[in-house]
């Protein structure tokens, strides 16, 4: 188990160098941190609320709102009264949106892809690699589950 100890420090640095100038590679707008983290959660969990937002990221809830507003803004979130609550609203992804958070994948899929053939890690290591990382997310989720809305 003590090998595991370097494991969560490894996850942050791999996610700091696939970030790092991959917005400028993809084409985009480098936006703040806060903003790339609301985006990314409003295209996963379209039609998403405030309250949702501010339970999954652990911001104030006024911050949640001033980036849904920033974000909004610059075109990249949509927001739609919600049907059953007339005060409440639903964020939802503009196309732009959904075209640059893809073109950011596509940048982190060909840093990812490049380091495993550098690294020489073969195909079924990377199958399996995949497999892992999603059984990890299902159980992680299913501890700290909750609604989109």
């Amino acid at each position: 188990m003590a090998e595991l100890e370097a494991l969560p420090e490894l996850i942050f640095e791999v996610a700091d160098v696939l970030n790092l100038r991959a917005a400028g590679e993809a084409g985009l707008v480098d936006l703040p941190t806060s903003e790339l983290t609301i985006l990314r959660l409003v295209t996963v969990f379209p039609g998403c609320g405030i309250v949702f937002l501010t339970d999954r990221t652990r911001m104030h809830q006024a911050n949640v709102s001033a980036t849904v507003r920033s974000l909004v803004g610059r075109g990249l979130v949509v927001k739609q009264t919600d049907e059953r609550d007339r005060r409440a609203v639903r964020l939802f992804p503009s196309e732009q949106a959904d075209r640059d958070l893809e073109a950011l994948r596509t940048v982190w899929l060909r840093r990812l892809t490049a380091a495993f053939d550098a690294a020489g890690i073969a195909e079924r290591d990377r199958a399996r690699l995949l497999a892992v990382l999603r059984e990890t997310r299902q159980h992680l989720s299913g501890s700290q589950s909750g609604s989109a809305g």
